[in-house]
């Protein structure tokens, strides 16, 4: 019998696994802090998983730098130093692999990414990607409870609501491969925003809404921004929610905004003459997200200086 519920939040940008206990009324849920690489040779424990894989060279990969406390001669990093990675070696990164799952021009299943990479640089699938991203949240479970396999709780996994049977099907294929149940539940994200208001309010939710009103639930992803439209009806005198629409697949998200101020900042160069190339482009895109990320953090500086640009035009001359 499962004693854990658990919910894993695989983003774009961010993952996140939290969870609760089944058997305590009043348990509230928490958040999993996540060991992962910040540096290398440093393991920290983070609340958040950024979803990012860094393709370690072959010198790189026989340092010991990539060392998880449940993993010895580790090769690759997945999360934060990985992020870090985006901005200074982006050939090597491979960042919004969640996107390319619902991207069905592609195989989902071929290794192309890093998308355009030197040939010396190893490729893995989308599917391969998320794989590794939910097995990393798997292990930090176990390093946790290793009493409570996570093959034997209550496993809820999001996806956006705009994806297709095929990048959910996809989807469902990571988890199991990567060691979820195979009775785990997908959840589509707008969805798990609404439980989670109607969980902060109770029964009084029932006052704030009548029978004829519509909630519409806006979620802004790093790579989709989903709508979804829900109905209040009643049955029998007591008040009920029907989901009425989803909104068709957006590819529109926090990455576009990153790479809309890149597009910005990257006249600052222009007016120094210098133009970017492919990959120049990419870094600059990274830093302008972590510049962003540092801007809307809660106790994140008024300004960010202009040195962050310097310090990427800087990685750019030491290549």
């Amino acid at each position: 019998m499962a004693t854990y519920a658990i919910g894993i939040d695989l983003g774009t940008t961010n993952s996140v696994i939290a969870y609760t206990r089944l058997d305590q009324d009043a348990a509230q849920p928490q958040v999993l802090s996540v060991p992962q690489l910040v540096a290398p040779a440093t393991v920290e424990a983070r609340l958040q998983l950024p979803s990012f894989l860094y393709l370690s060279s072959e010198h790189e990969a026989d340092t010991g730098n990539y060392d998880l406390p449940w993993q010895q001669d580790g090769q690759d990093a997945v999360g934060e130093l990985a992020r870090q990675q985006a901005a200074a070696m982006p050939m090597r990164t491979v960042a919004a692999a969640k996107s390319w799952l619902c991207y069905s021009r592609v195989d989902r299943h071929q290794s192309l990414l890093p998308w355009g990479a030197p040939s010396d640089v190893p490729k893995v699938s989308p599917v391969d990607v998320s794989r590794r991203y939910l097995a990393h949240l798997i292990a930090a479970w176990h390093h946790a409870f290793p009493a409570a396999p996570i093959a034997e709780q209550r496993v809820v996994l999001t996806v956006p609501a705009s994806f297709d049977a095929s990048a959910r099907e996809l989807t469902r294929e990571a988890a199991l491969a990567a060691g979820l149940p195979a009775d785990l539940i997908l959840l589509e994200e707008p969805q798990a925003a609404l439980y989670a208001w109607l969980a902060n309010r109770g029964e009084q939710w029932r006052r704030h809404l009548g029978v004829g009103d519509t909630l519409l639930v806006c979620d802004v992803g790093g790579g989709t921004t989903d709508f979804t439209l829900i109905g209040v009806d009643e049955t029998d005198g007591a008040l009920e929610l029907l989901r009425l629409a989803v909104g068709t697949h957006t590819l529109v998200g926090g990455d576009n905004m990153d790479v809309a101020l890149a597009h910005f900042a990257s006249t600052a160069f222009a007016d120094k003459g210098l133009r970017l190339d492919a990959w120049q482009s990419v870094s600059l895109w990274h830093a302008c997200r972590t510049a962003k990320e540092a801007l809307l953090a809660l106790d994140g500086p008024r300004p960010i200086p202009s040195r962050c640009l310097a310090a990427v035009e800087g990685s750019w001359a030491a290549r």
